[in-house]
């Protein structure tokens, strides 16, 4: 069915908007529109092939359009991946409160940790947390999962099956699982806070990976790091594979248990004048917990993990082990949208202890030791696999 809309509606909605407020659809807002788009016929030019698409979009296109708030969130998304810089982006109102409830960690499970062996086609325990639901079961690292909720784990359904080992302290899960040949089952809690941290010791060295940097994981990293020195370890491997989410402050938060009272700073926020970022200027503490460190990294270690992985370079003399960053060196901020949305927006250059001479803005951190990651695929990294890790060993060999 051609199904028309109407010129004025939609571009009242859709071109006005941008040119306004942050209103109900949200677009964007008039100085960063203006600012960016400050020359008239530019704008002009705009609001014209927007209008000569509407038109042809409504006359020819072939299937149903969807409606104008639809189409003005699209335009929105568009328009800030127009800015290309890989990380500022809009967020729904559900993707917002995901991202709320990613930051505050409020993260949520029965208590394992858990990565597929594509090899061999088995959903395995990689590991499993003191005090959790699956603890007292008796459910053990190596125990190969075979159902969830009565469903049996496949290649193709365990990424969906996986999604029902979290929720709230009222709801529950069944696993059926394996262990040296006798198969047993449990109904467990799915309520366990999961920790941003895990800890774990080898070989006298501690192992700890960081899986983002939210509003808990300082004192979360305290507590792993601070159990693996009183379990004896003599060094301490902190994995930063992978690890993208979270944000400056908190990186700087975690930074803090480990380097010592200095001189500068362990960081500062510079907006594109040269300024100060609303006062972004972090200091460290007076406490701090001191050991011999590797970090692992590669290149998906991004952001807030590459502020935290430069400053152990550089304050903490940690060894970096693995592969090139990611690369991005700056601060994002949350504006909250009328309809319930966000836009994360790139505000600030961040600036190291070392000064930006030693940032990785644009070409990523290079690793002291370079190691390739061999033996496992990075779905597989986990404690799990330490032998057949071979950045994981390349960090325990330096230590050692």
């Amino acid at each position: 069915m051609n199904r028309k809309i109407s010129l004025g509606l939609c571009l009242t909605l859709i071109i006005l908007t941008v040119a306004a407020t942050f209103s109900v659809t949200m677009l964007v807002s008039k100085r960063i529109y203006n600012r960016i788009i400050s020359n008239l016929s530019q704008r002009s030019q705009v609001y014209s092939t927007m209008d000569e698409i509407n038109r042809i979009v409504s006359n020819y296109y072939y299937g149903s359009v969807p409606d104008t708030g639809k189409i003005s969130v699209y335009v929105a998304q568009g328009y800030v991946n127009g800015l290309n810089d890989g990380v500022s982006k809009v967020l729904t109102a559900e993707q917002y409160k995901a991202y709320q409830k990613k930051m505050n960690k409020s993260e949520t499970g029965c208590g394992i940790e858990i990565y597929f062996d594509a090899e061999n086609g088995k959903l395995l325990v990689a590991h499993v947390y003191d005090s959790s639901p699956a603890k007292k079961s008796g459910i053990e690292a190596g125990d190969v999962i075979t159902s969830i909720d009565g469903e049996a784990v496949t290649a193709g359904n365990y990424k969906k099956l996986i999604q029902k080992l979290s929720g709230s302290l009222l709801s529950t899960v069944k696993i059926g699982y394996e262990r040296g040949g006798e198969s047993f089952s449990d109904t467990l809690s799915t309520g366990f806070s999961v920790p941003s941290c895990l800890g774990v010791l080898k070989a006298g060295v501690g192992y700890i990976k960081i899986s983002g940097f939210y509003k808990k994981t300082a004192d979360d990293f305290r507590t792993a790091l601070t159990s693996l020195i009183e379990s004896g370890a003599q060094s301490i491997v902190i994995d930063l594979r992978n690890t993208q989410d979270g944000t400056i402050d908190y990186a700087v938060e975690t930074l803090d248990v480990v380097v010592p009272s200095i001189s500068s700073n362990l960081a500062v926020a510079r907006d594109k004048y040269g300024n100060v970022y609303k006062n972004k200027v972090y200091a460290a503490e007076t406490q701090s917990i001191s050991s011999t460190f590797a970090v692992i990294i590669n290149a998906g270690t991004k952001g807030p993990a590459e502020l935290f992985a430069c400053d152990m370079r550089d304050i903490c003399g940690a060894r970096l082990v693995g592969e090139t960053t990611a690369g991005v060196g700056t601060m994002q901020e949350v504006f909250t949208l009328e309809n319930g949305g966000a836009l994360l927006l790139n505000v600030a250059k961040i600036i190291p202890y070392a000064g930006e001479a030693a940032w990785y803005g644009g070409t990523g951190l290079t690793p002291d030791v370079k190691a390739t990651l061999t033996g496992i695929s990075e779905k597989e990294i986990s404690p799990a696999n330490f032998t057949k890790d071979s950045q994981i060993k390349a960090a325990f060999d330096i230590l050692s």
